[in-house]
């Protein structure tokens, strides 16, 4: 059976080698990661049971046992790569080729789109995971606090540019600035699960861009 150290706030994989004997250990690690991932932001970690990241990743206990040491090392890859991607894509929206306060407002506005209505959906990865694991998982810490710094960081550089463009107040800090926007952000992922609609959200960005002048 599954077993949960509560000293790691860890659950490990019962090795389980007999039920993989004349079958197949080798697997495409990437796409297990990915159907990890999926499950993970759907459940959350402590509600997701080790049998359903079998189900869909299509590997035995065993062989993720090997390659993740435990649920909790596989939760670890997961939100790395997902971290990585969103990231990516915010840098991506940043540096769009158009005016920095637009490419800045367009981003935002993504923001609103994937959080409006997120009471029929699961929200953010990152968002869910500092939610349901901080202060108390010390593992997952490093990683949380990582991607959310980087993410603050690529809005700290889009003031920066838009400052130079003379598109934002001058005497700003863009690294506050980038905090105050990994808030806003943020928070319209969790708001994104109440009833608060588009409107509201767009709302929230065009205040904040007004802030920036």
């Amino acid at each position: 059976m599954t077993t949960f150290d509560s000293s790691q706030n860890r659950t490990r994989f019962p090795s389980d080698r007999s039920g993989e004997r004349g079958r197949p250990r080798e697997f495409d690690v990437d796409q297990a990661i990915d159907a990890a991932a999926r499950v993970f932001w759907e459940h959350g970690y402590h509600a997701t049971p080790v049998d359903a990241l079998c189900e869909a990743t299509g590997v035995f206990r065993g062989s993720l046992y090997r390659t993740f040491g435990d649920k909790h090392g596989l939760l670890v890859a997961a939100f790395d790569r997902y971290a990585e991607g969103a990231v990516a894509r915010l840098k991506e929206r940043l540096a769009a080729d158009m005016p920095p306060a637009d490419a800045l407002r367009a981003a935002l506005l993504h923001y609103t789109l994937v959080s409006a209505n997120l009471l029929d959906r699961y929200g953010c990865l990152i968002t869910n995971a500092a939610i349901e694991l901080l202060p108390g998982d010390q593992a997952m810490r490093s990683h949380i606090e990582s991607t959310l710094h980087r993410i603050a960081t690529q809005f700290s550089l889009a003031i920066a540019r838009g400052q130079q463009a003379g598109q934002f107040d001058a005497s700003l800090d863009a690294e506050e600035v980038g905090r105050f926007l990994l808030c806003i952000v943020q928070g319209m992922r969790v708001l994104g699960k109440t009833d608060m609609d588009k409107s509201a959200l767009t709302s929230i960005v065009e205040m904040t861009m007004r802030a920036l002048v």
